[in-house]
């Protein structure tokens, strides 16, 4: 009798071991995309005489963060752009929280909205030989497309749009009101989940 049951006890110990499946591993939470872009900007206020002219330089991009849900992703965005104009050069960069939102879980594509801050570093001199550091709200929106969504590398094409709110802006000839700068980018960024 006791072998008999200890006969029985061994043919279901396989039985059990084949039931089991292997847990695949859980998706990463980590969001991270880095890239680059060719951005086209244009400043404007809202009582200015003269027109201004739109410049285009390159820019870094970079966001970062905590994957949510298949669909949802929110974390920090970063842009960096460089440009020159008749009296010299402008380092602009923009810090914004943002959610990006994929509508499809399979699909690539995306939208992506958010806000932050700007900080623009003035080369020209406007006011004297130091540059001159402003401030400005900021505001990001955009799309695109990513290669790959469901795996953990991938290749993402986008289209964004920044707006920095300057505000007053001080110059040799006088304060400006209302300034703001748009920035019209289109770029590709490594995606890494």
């Amino acid at each position: 009798m006791k072998w008999l049951s200890m006969c029985a006890l061994l043919s279901l110990l396989p039985a059990s071991a084949v039931a089991q499946e292997v847990q695949p591993a859980p998706p990463s939470r980590l969001w991270i995309v880095a890239g680059g872009a060719t951005t086209t900007l244009r400043g404007h206020c809202q009582d200015c005489g003269q027109d201004f002219p739109f410049r285009h330089g390159g820019a870094i991009t970079g966001n970062g963060g905590y994957r949510v849900n298949p669909r949802v992703d929110v974390g920090g965005d970063v842009f960096w752009i460089q440009w020159n104009n008749e009296s010299g050069h402008i380092y602009a960069t923009a810090l914004n929280g943002v959610v990006q939102f994929r509508p499809w879980k399979t699909k690539g594509f995306f939208v992506k909205g958010g806000a932050g801050m700007a900080f623009v570093h003035n080369y020209v001199h406007t006011l004297g030989p130091h540059p001159d550091r402003q401030k400005a709200l900021s505001v990001v929106f955009g799309g695109g497309w990513e290669f790959n969504p469901k795996g953990r590398l991938g290749l993402q094409l986008f289209a964004t749009q920044y707006v920095g709110a300057l505000g007053d802006l001080q110059t040799a000839g006088g304060a400006v009101g209302d300034v703001t700068a748009n920035f019209w980018s289109l770029g590709a960024a490594i995606v890494i989940r």
